[in-house]
């Protein structure tokens, strides 16, 4: 299965637990009480979402899962401006203990890619859209590559500008995805009650971001090939 697939299908996956979570009565109760506390304390709630995001975000865990959870906890404006910060900051955390604390164990790690190699070649001349659409692409995952940019050529103040640029449209997508799966969770536990047009949109929304994605991954990947030379599409 290839990469894209597997990014699809947890996706899916993150959408249909954060649904369970409101839905199955033994955890409903303590989810609600932490959306009504995040809710009721956004600034604390915020701080919190963005520190923890920042360590997961240094211990390789995937950030699909977080962006969700910040829509679903925040709604889709609070949850969208709080997870892009989370992300940046988190992604330029790993770049920098890439470049200064790990970057031994990452240049063993990714030693030999020749995807970052291509990476490399490209960011001498065109820094900021290299990172952005790498950003996109997901030609190397996003944790590895946090660390991994930690160890080319490109600056602290670029990297981490792009990155926000560039994970602007996906943390907005799945911050969506997580509202949507807020209020289908409140439908299934009774606590909402939607018109049939609600459950159309909320079908149509969560197709059509799945396809969006997948759209804007095929889009980025193109663009970089324009600018890098061949990558190898084995190539982990």
């Amino acid at each position: 299965m290839s990469r894209e697939s597997l990014n699809r299908l947890a996706m899916v996956v993150i959408f249909l637990a954060l649904v369970y979570a409101l839905y199955v009565l033994p955890i409903a109760e303590p989810v609600t009480a932490l959306i009504e506390w995040a809710q009721a304390h956004r600034t604390a709630g915020a701080f919190v979402y963005v520190g923890c995001v920042v360590l997961a975000t240094v211990l390789f865990v995937p950030g699909s899962g977080s962006m969700m959870i910040a829509g679903y906890l925040f709604g889709l404006g609070l949850g969208t401006l709080v997870s892009a910060i989370a992300i940046a900051v988190g992604a330029q955390c790993a770049f920098l203990m890439g470049r200064f604390v790990a970057r031994d164990w990452v240049a063993k790690k990714v030693a030999g890619s020749p995807r970052l190699v291509a990476i490399e070649a490209g960011l001498r001349e065109e820094a900021f859209l290299i990172v952005v659409l790498t950003r996109l692409s997901l030609v190397i995952p996003f944790n590895l590559l946090n660390y991994a940019y930690g160890i080319t050529s490109v600056r602290a103040g670029v990297h981490f500008l792009a990155t926000a640029v560039g994970m602007l449209v996906p943390v907005a997508l799945y911050v969506y995805l997580g509202t949507l799966a807020r209020d289908i969770g409140q439908i299934l536990s009774g606590a909402a009650t939607p018109t049939a047009m609600g459950y159309w949109i909320a079908g149509v929304g969560v197709v059509a971001i799945v396809v969006l994605t997948w759209l804007m991954h095929r889009a980025a990947t193109r663009a970089l090939e324009r600018h890098l030379p061949p990558l190898d599409s084995k190539d982990d």
